[in-house]
């Protein structure tokens, strides 16, 4: 019996518009109605590579805010170690990162004017956990509300000796352009 190859044709959308309301509609609909169910107001989603497609993400949800929580790029590289899901290795999670923050940084400018992209470092929100959620929320046009979630200081201070200090050297030299440009110094 001679084999019967179908061939799909994606559909073809001749403006983005179509396209874009398809795909707010289904997102929409995926986590607003979770957040209905759970009788909040709103919705959060925080996967961090995100940030790679906030230009987007700002098109499909115009009455969005995303917020970019940041820390030190050799922190972050330390973090990933402990990760199942990133490298294993401190040059593979390095390989790993940088075309992110190389992404991430070259659309960052534009994204730097418009109102709906905030910024802020994880460090600053952890020197005074209460008063940085306040401003953060009000930032958002939220109220005040306790969170489950904090940032604590001393748990961001555990990355600080994660590294030897070989490691923390290679790190430096890979990502420390990327923290310079984030308004870290290039050695934390």
């Amino acid at each position: 019996m001679p084999r019967v190859r179908r061939r799909v044709v994606a559909r073809y959308f001749p403006g983005r518009a179509e396209l874009t309301g398809i795909l707010r509609e289904f997102t929409a609909g995926l986590f607003g109605a979770a957040a209905e169910a759970a009788g909040k107001r709103t919705w959060c989603e925080k996967t961090p590579l995100n940030l790679l497609s906030a230009p987007f993400l700002l098109e499909l949800f115009p009455e969005a805010t995303v917020v970019v929580i940041m820390r030190h790029p050799v922190h972050v590289a330390a973090s990933h170690l402990d990760q199942p899901w990133a490298p294993s290795t401190l040059e593979g999670v390095l390989g790993w990162l940088e075309p992110v923050y190389r992404r991430w940084l070259a659309q960052r400018p534009a994204l730097l004017h418009d109102h709906r992209y905030i910024e802020v470092k994880a460090e600053n929100l952890a020197a005074d956990w209460p008063d940085s959620r306040r401003g953060l929320f009000g930032r958002l046009g939220l109220p005040d509300a306790d969170t489950a979630s904090t940032f604590v200081a001393s748990h961001l201070a555990i990355r600080r000796a994660q590294l030897s200090d070989t490691g923390h050297a290679q790190a430096v030299s890979r990502l420390g352009w990327a923290a310079e440009e984030l308004g870290y110094p290039a050695r934390p």
